[in-house]
């Protein structure tokens, strides 16, 4: 593998989502790269299952969805190799992290999203998240899905240190410099913080010994 491994880290939103590239210098994780990434064509509804689909004859609504589906899968492998090809041959991207998803998979059709109101209001999420997953897979990339919440408690158990440390590293002391620093960015940081130290000889460092 040529190149100091690093860690794609997203978090989605629709339409969009912000990537975080995380890689480690002397064991310490640091982020090389970050930035905002379309993932849909313009013109095309973001949020179809909640907004456009609705009312619509099912084949309509079905007809609809999967324009939808081939944009964001087209966007999304492209904005994930564009992500992999600049950060070569310094850096060899090794693993996606990302928000888990609720449900493992969208059923076939829009009638039975509807059944469950819950996964009614996932699946528009669900359309981006699961797309990432798929082109990761597709590029060669691991798959790590963590809890949404539950970032910062997987990088420090990762690393061997408190959830305090971690938080103030990602906040602080990590921080690359420039804004915008969101709790998103910082939730993507340490989410890719955890997948490294998983790929990682050494154990990872953030704290003085």
């Amino acid at each position: 593998m040529k190149g100091a491994p690093c860690v794609v880290s997203v978090a989605e939103h629709a339409g969009w989502a912000h990537v975080i590239c995380v890689a480690a210098s002397g064991l310490v994780p640091v982020v090389i790269a970050r930035r905002r990434v379309t993932l849909i064509d313009p013109g095309l509804p973001k949020m179809p299952y909640e907004h456009e689909s609705v009312g619509m004859k099912e084949d309509e609504a079905h007809a609809l969805i999967a324009r939808v589906r081939r944009s964001i899968a087209a966007r999304t492998t492209l904005a994930l190799q564009r992500v992999v090809t600049e950060l070569s041959p310094t850096y060899a991207a090794v693993a996606l992290a990302i928000r888990k998803p609720p449900f493992p998979e969208l059923p076939a059709t829009v009638p039975a999203v509807r059944q469950s109101y819950r996964l009614q209001c996932a699946a528009d999420g669900m359309l981006y998240q699961l797309a990432i997953c798929r082109a990761a897979r597709q590029i060669g990339l691991d798959v790590h899905m963590c809890r949404r919440g539950e970032e910062t408690s997987r990088a420090a158990k990762q690393l061997g240190v408190t959830l305090r440390e971690v938080e103030e590293f990602v906040s602080r002391a990590g921080r690359p410099a420039g804004p915008p620093w969101t709790q998103e960015h910082r939730r993507a940081y340490a989410a890719g913080m955890a997948v490294l130290a998983a790929h990682a000889r050494r154990r990872l460092k953030i704290a003085r010994p």
